[in-house]
This record gives C-alpha cells, structure tokens and sequence, in this order.
C-alpha cells in the first residue's frame, strides 16, 4: 500500500503541475514538478522508496526512447544525418571522457569509473525541451532538425555508454579490444532485433487492417508492448535493449499509412495515448527527482567527507567545460561542414560563430538524462567512503537544471524572434487551427446538406486563403500534390475495375489514357513506386482543370463503347468523392485542399450525369441550412480552439484572439 500511495502522489503531482504550467508559462514544468517533489518529500508519512535501475530503464528510459524514435521527422533528419551522428556519436564519448576525467580531476574521492558514468549522463539532450526552443528563438529549421536528430541518437550512445562505466564501476575488468569488438556486436545485433520487431509489427498491423480486424483498442495494446518487447528481446540476446528500442521506432511506419476516417481517429486516440504517457513518464521522472533531491542533499549534508561546496563547484566546472567543448565541437563542424548548394566549405563569419552558439545553448538536458541517473546501483556506494549515489544525483539534477535555464536566457538573446516572427507564427497558428477546424465541418456532410455544407467548406477556404499571404510556400505544393496522388489514386482504381470486369477493358481504356496522359506532365520517377496515399511533392504542375477537360472530351464522344465509358466514369467519379471524404478527416494538413477538389469533383460529376439523374448539387442551398451550418462551425472552431490550447500547440495569447474573432463572426451571423 505504501508503493501505491507513492504512485498516487506522484501522479497528483503531474496533474498539478499540468495546470500550473498554464498560469506561468515563463518557468519550465520541469522546474514545477521538481518543486512539488520537494513539497512531497516534506509530507509526513511519505514512503521511503528504493529505485531498481534494470526496472526503471525498462519501465520510463524504454518507452520514452521508442516514442522519440517514432515519432522523429525521418525525412529532415536524414537530410542532416551526418552532422546530427556527429554530435550524437563523436561530441557524446568525448564529453563523457572529459566530463569523466574533470570530476575525477576535481574530486579524487570520486572513482574514474564513476565519474565517466556520470559523464555519461551528460550526455543525452531532451527532446521535449529542444522541440520547445523553437518557440522561445528564431531557430532556423536546419538548426532544429539537427538538435532533434541529435536528441534521438545521442540517448543510444549515453545509454550504453553509461552501461558499460558502471559496469567497470562496480568492479568490472575493463579490456579495451573486447570493450569495442562487445559494444560493435551489440549495436549490430541490437539493431537487427530492433528492425526485425518493427516490421513484424508493420506487418500484422497491415494485415490486421486488411482484414478490417483493426481497431482502437489493439492497436494502442500493440504500439504500447512494442518497445518493452524489443528491449526484453535485446536483453535476452546480451546486446543491446536501448539500440532494438530505438531501431523499432525508426522501423515503424503503420501510424503514418494508411487513409479513412477509422484509420484517422484510430491514430488520433493512438497520438492522445502515446502523449499522455510521454507526459506522465516525464513528469514522474522529475517529481522523482524532487523527492529524492533533499534526501541526496541531507545525506551529503550530514556525511562529513562530503562538502557542499564542492558539489556546487563541480556542478559549475562541469557546465562550463561541457558548454565550452560543445561550441568547439560545433565550431568545427560548422567550418568543415560542406554547403548543401555549391558542395564548397565556408568561412566563419559572425552569423556562423553565432549559430555555433545557438546550437550549442540549444542542447539541454531532461528526462533522460535524470533517469540514467536514477539507475545509478546502490552498490557504487561499496567503491568509496562517500555517498557516491546521491552525490553523483545531485551533480546531475543541479546541471539539468543550470542547462533549462541557460537555454531559456541565452537563445532569446541570440536569436530573438522579432514581430515579423511573432506575426507569422500567429499566421501558421490560424491556418492551422482553421485546417483542423473545415476537417471537423466535412465529418458533418450528409446528401442532404451537400449544398449547405459546400458554402460553408468554401468560406472557410477562402478564409485560409486570406490568412496563408503570410505563410509562404505551402498552397502549390500542398495542393498539387494532392491532385497528383488522387489521379494515381484514380488510375489504380481503374486498373483493379478492368480485372474485376474484363468486359468493360475497351471501355476504360480511354480514361486510363488521359489519366496517363495527366501524369506525364510530372516526374515520372516519384510516381512509379506510389502508393495511393497524401504525401509532399515539389515540381508539380496544376491539373485544376483537369477534370472538366476529361469530363467534356468524352460527353461528346459517340456510340455505345461511349456510353459505357460515361457508365465507368461516373462510378469513378463517385468512389473518388468517397475516397476524398475519408482523407478530408485522416489529412488535416491537405483538409481545405481535399474539400476544394471535392467540390470540383463534384461539379465534374454534374456534367456526366442527366438533369434528373443529377445528386442535387444543382439544387440552391438553403438559406436557413447555411445559418444553421455556420453556427455549428463556429462552435467546432471554439473546440479546436479549446483543444489545441490544451495541448500546448499554442499560447493563451493567440487563444484569446483566435476566440474573439469567433465571438465577432457569431455576432455578426446573428444580427
């Protein structure tokens, strides 16, 4: 029971802390929740607890690394993979070796081998906090992409560092030549475990959904025991569990395929999950550390071979030697580094000496780091005649925090994010939450209201439109690439028809033609391999119209192969507004774009089909159906208003006003 109340306290703690964060947005929630700790650890009758470092790595370090991996931008990172490997790798051991020997430098009384685990734990940087400076600074997404990257890999290369020191800590042999040929065989074999899990689960998730036996409930039970089981498998075959957890988040792609309105709100409640956990995982970590923080202080208080001062100095010496080799590191890379463009290296200017020191304050460190340390063995106290454990917890929890501050005051210096800045994120804010918003208002599309709906669709589009002026670079691409996949979509569709209906061949083919004759105007290469699904495509060219272009070269074709071609169209026509409806919900990013080729669709389908025979798109809205329409949207808006304020996706300021331009259309509609 005593385990139970401990567990309860620290969720409290989170939720509180959750709700804290809201009214004082200037000061980090880790910081919040490490002061409810320490508030916890003064509540009388709290259960002294004991940390199992093989437990804890399974139960926090685990999913937390599988969750960053799964969801890393793939495509940013790789294009950065060289400069993020170099920081994650190269900048990670030589920082545990100089961090290592600094503090034993320092401080005799702690062993080598201790003081490079402790080393070790420098090493990893949080990915919440780094995702988070871009709010703070005018970080460029170069920058960003390379700290996310770095984020991910590094926490693989401390990790197993850090195994390995306290190992050798705890009275371990160290032999170099069979250190590096065991760490070469673990990462090779751990990565194989990993990308072995991570493609069986690709695979039964696929077939699950083939076979329409996938819902909620397994498929959150199958992301949830993915990492646990890689790092268990790892661990059974000696190597490393951290590498197969990492690699089975990179190897997954099931959340990321897949189109319809049930895949759609499957991977929404998946994503709800996944961040309740990452939240609630964080967050206990650092209550943790609030209740263990006084503990690791009075211990080191009463010890008399222990002097406080000392572990303040060596927190300090450590944040300078650390931060100064960074920028070093940085420095260089920057200089050798080759121009993506011309391929030629370039000269250090001032604006280069000032991004090395951007990405240099733009490493904090966070969770991981603070439960590496929180896996110190008990036993490293056996190695010497101080409180090694709680003095080491102490170093790490106050360089943490010296590291979320630092990072906090110094980006906003060197890379303050002007009006022009502010106003555009505001910009991207609205569209986004006007995106979300017309998703939302096409799940209420119904034949009896297509008319309706399809003003309110197309005012909301134009709202988009109005607002993207200041949010360059996005229409062209987004919706090119959108009417790009729809007509591989539509040629797949007719390629499946003809097999199942061989009779009907000779009449499909003059669609098949011209939908061929389409996507020769673009890149044939990016296409061959497509799958009918949204993705981003550069260089493509508008094929807006298209549709009615197809629709009036065939209305005026003869005989009866004709008329079984209009036959064939008009049920493509018809299973291709089906097929738009169920991405309108699962693609919130291509959602105005999709609803806009909806109507276009629909408008093509009009000119196929007889006056009588027609859907009633030609029949005037109603009036009173538009009012009643609009007045439903302006109350999803508010929600999603509500919703992305509740995830953090945006600040109470721009909430504020997002809401009164609601409350003035509402007023404006009711008058």
């Amino acid at each position: 029971m005593n385990e139970l109340g401990l567990v309860l306290e620290i969720l409290i703690a989170v939720l509180i802390s959750s709700a804290i964060s809201r009214f004082i947005p200037k000061v980090s929630t880790p910081l919040v929740q490490i002061a409810l700790g320490i508030i916890w650890y003064c509540i009388p009758g709290l259960p002294k607890f004991t940390i199992d470092s093989e437990l804890f790595m399974v139960l926090f370090i685990a999913p937390l690394l599988f969750l960053e991996a799964r969801n890393v931008p793939r495509r940013e990172v790789a294009s950065n993979l060289g400069l993020s490997l170099s920081l994650a790798v190269g900048l990670v051991l030589l920082s545990l070796l100089v961090s290592g020997v600094t503090l034993h430098v320092l401080w005799p009384a702690v062993p080598l081998a201790a003081a490079l685990a402790l080393g070790a734990t420098l090493g990893p940087t949080d990915a919440v906090a780094v995702s988070a400076l871009g709010k703070e600074a005018n970080i460029t997404n170069r920058q960003l992409n390379i700290l996310k990257g770095e984020s991910l890999f590094n926490d693989a290369a401390s990790i197993v560092a850090f195994q390995w020191a306290t190992t050798v800590a705890l009275g371990a042999t160290f032999y170099p030549l069979r250190f590096v040929g065991s760490i070469g065989t673990s990462f090779v074999i751990g990565i194989g475990i990993g990308a072995c899990i991570g493609v069986l689960s690709n695979r039964l998730v696929f077939l699950l959904r083939r076979a329409h036996l996938e819902n909620t409930t397994m498929r959150i039970g199958i992301e949830i025991l993915i990492p646990f089981a890689a790092y268990l498998c790892g661990e059974l075959a000696h190597v490393s569990g951290v590498l197969a957890v990492v690699t089975a988040g990179l190897v997954i792609t099931f959340h990321r395929y897949g189109v319809g309105s049930d895949i759609a709100r499957t991977n929404l409640v998946s994503n709800s999950v996944w961040q309740f956990i990452e939240f609630s995982l964080n967050g206990a970590v650092f209550v943790l550390l609030g209740i263990e923080l006084p503990q690791a202080l009075r211990s080191s208080w009463i010890n008399p071979n222990v002097d406080t001062r000392m572990l303040l100095l060596a927190i300090a010496v450590l944040t300078v030697v650390t931060l100064l080799l960074r920028f070093i590191w940085m420095a260089v890379m920057l200089r050798t580094a080759k121009d993506l463009t011309t391929g030629k290296r370039r000269k250090m200017t001032p604006k280069r000496w000032r991004s090395a020191a951007v990405m240099t304050f733009g490493g904090p460190k966070g969770t991981i780091s603070l439960a590496l340390a929180f896996t110190l063995p008990y036993a490293i106290d056996l190695s010497t005649h101080i409180p090694l454990r709680e003095a080491l917890l102490f170093i790490v929890a106050g360089y943490i925090v010296v590291s979320l501050l630092l990072a906090n005051i110094m980006l906003p210096l060197l890379a303050p994010a002007d009006d022009d800045d502010q106003g555009l994120a505001y910009a991207h804010v609205q569209v986004e939450m006007l995106r979300r918003t017309l998703a939302k208002i096409a799940e209420l599309d119904t034949p009896q209201n297509h008319a309706e709906l399809q003003v309110i669709l197309h005012s909301y589009t134009d709202r988009i439109e109005r607002v993207r002026q200041a949010v360059p670079k996005e229409r062209m691409i987004r919706e090119n690439a959108v009417r790009a996949d729809v007509l591989q979509w539509e040629r797949e569709w007719l390629t499946e028809y003809v097999h199942a209906h061989p009779e009907d061949a000779p009449a499909a083919q003059p669609l098949l033609e011209r939908i061929e004759l389409s996507l020769s105007h673009l890149d044939a290469a990016s296409f061959s391999r497509t799958k009918a699904r949204i993705t981003h495509r550069p260089h493509v060219h508008p094929l807006a119209r298209n549709l009615l272009i197809r629709c009036r070269a065939l209305w005026h074709a003869s005989s009866a192969k004709s008329e079984q071609t209009h036959r064939i169209q008009r049920r493509l026509f018809e299973e291709a507004i089906a097929y738009l409806r169920t991405l309108v919900v699962g693609d919130i990013d291509n959602a105005e774009t999709i609803a806009r080729l909806i109507g276009e669709y629909r408008g093509a389908l009009a000119t196929l089909m007889p006056p009588a025979k027609g859907l009633g798109l030609a029949t005037l809205p109603s009036i009173q159906g538009i009012d009643e329409l609009r007045m439903r949207a302006f109350r999803l808006e508010l929600e999603t208003i509500r919703d992305m304020l509740g995830d953090d996706e945006l600040t109470r300021a721009q909430a504020k006003m997002l809401r009164q331009n609601v409350y003035l259309m509402q007023a404006d509609a009711a008058l």
